[in-house]
């Protein structure tokens, strides 16, 4: 697999006209890799030729095997990464070089002055467009990563929530699910667990609250699973939700339901967000969606892709994107309901299976 990744991007610099590729996103690294660090200031850059074998510059701190289809040079903190970087010969004879657009300013731009007559581009489109088409093993990566989180969040919903913890002990108790569940590299970004007027805050982040009866409980939530993010939002409602609760959470489901039928290769992504956004406008609650409706995803929770109304992109077959409307009513309510979905010729294939019916708690005592 590694192989065919490089290969297929060293394709793509030779249709770019690009005779390196500097990628120093450690999303990427990892992605080409399947190797993972936070470099911090360290060195950390995989070098990519149109042809020929490609080389890592990683830093001695860092303890791996060395990778099939890649040459490794290793760099402890005394080196300079100019000079390391010229000491590949990557460099010598080119005349394009492609770069990412992580690559720190105090490593790039020695290289540029060391080298006045090579034009310097960046070029992180390469990469980010060859990771937004999802191939066969990466799918089935997504949907295990997935049915993890189903099957996580429903005991969640039934063994946690109805005991009323707060929203940071739900969080707590969500680690231990999905080790219990199989996931092997725990959350795939920090959990939101928000009960009541807590929720319309989309990006909340969990406090000590505890559920009042009628709250809404906003619960936006992932795993990481052999490298692969899953995400998925469901809103339940600890005792009987009020009637506009009840409202909103039946229009954001039909939103998200439209988005989910809008998600065809071939349409563009704008079609996906609108086709959610304009239900929720034409029931009055158009200023309640904040947010776009949804964001790429894969070895990272948010990649390259934006499902806004603005994104004209065409879906290609192998996209993987969260389809996730909600409606948010300052110190009230909200709802979000979200799944992830994978663009194929045979239309959208949405794999998150947790029932999207709503739900109330009833309160439990131990």
């Amino acid at each position: 697999m590694t192989q065919t990744k490089i290969e297929t991007l060293q394709q793509h610099l030779q249709e770019a006209s690009l005779d390196v590729m500097i990628v120093s996103d450690p999303g990427a690294i990892s992605y080409y890799l399947n190797i993972e660090f936070d470099p911090m200031e360290r060195l950390w850059l995989l070098l990519v030729p149109k042809t020929g074998t490609p080389q890592l510059l990683a830093n001695k701190l860092f303890v791996f095997d060395d990778p099939e289809a890649v040459d490794v040079t290793w760099v402890d903190d005394s080196d300079t990464p100019i000079d390391r970087l010229k000491a590949t010969g990557l460099f010598n004879d080119a005349q394009t070089v492609g770069v990412d657009k992580q690559m720190i300013a105090g490593q790039l731009l020695p290289l540029i002055n060391a080298y006045p007559d090579i034009t310097f581009s960046v070029a992180s489109d390469i990469v980010d467009d060859q990771r937004a088409i999802k191939t066969p093993e990466e799918q089935e990566k997504m949907r295990v990563a997935s049915e993890i989180n189903d099957r996580a969040i429903e005991r969640l919903i039934n063994e946690v929530i109805p005991y009323g913890v707060s929203e940071t002990e739900a969080c707590a108790e969500l680690l231990r699910l999905y080790k219990e569940e199989g996931a092997n590299q725990g959350f795939s970004f920090d959990p939101i667990v928000a009960y009541g007027a807590n929720g319309a805050d989309p990006h909340h982040e969990p406090d000590d609250s505890l559920p009042k009866p009628g709250d809404s409980v906003v619960i936006d939530v992932g795993c990481r699973n052999d490298y692969y993010c899953s995400d998925m939002t469901r809103t339940v409602y600890y005792g009987e939700p009020s009637d506009e609760a009840k409202k909103i959470y039946s229009i954001t489901l039909e939103a998200q339901e439209r988005g989910l039928k809008a998600a065809k290769v071939g349409h563009e992504l704008s079609e996906v967000d609108l086709a959610g956004r304009d239900h929720i406008e034409e029931e009055g609650y158009g200023e309640y969606f904040t947010h776009r409706i949804g964001h790429f995803i894969g070895r990272e929770t948010h990649e390259k892709g934006d499902v806004s109304s603005s994104n004209h992109t065409k879906i290609q077959a192998g996209n993987c994107f969260s389809v996730e409307p909600g409606i948010y009513l300052p110190g009230n309510t909200a709802v979000r309901i979200e799944d992830l979905v994978i663009a194929t010729e045979n239309g959208p294939e949405v794999i998150n299976h947790y029932t999207k019916e709503l739900q109330v708690i009833e309160p439990k005592t131990k």
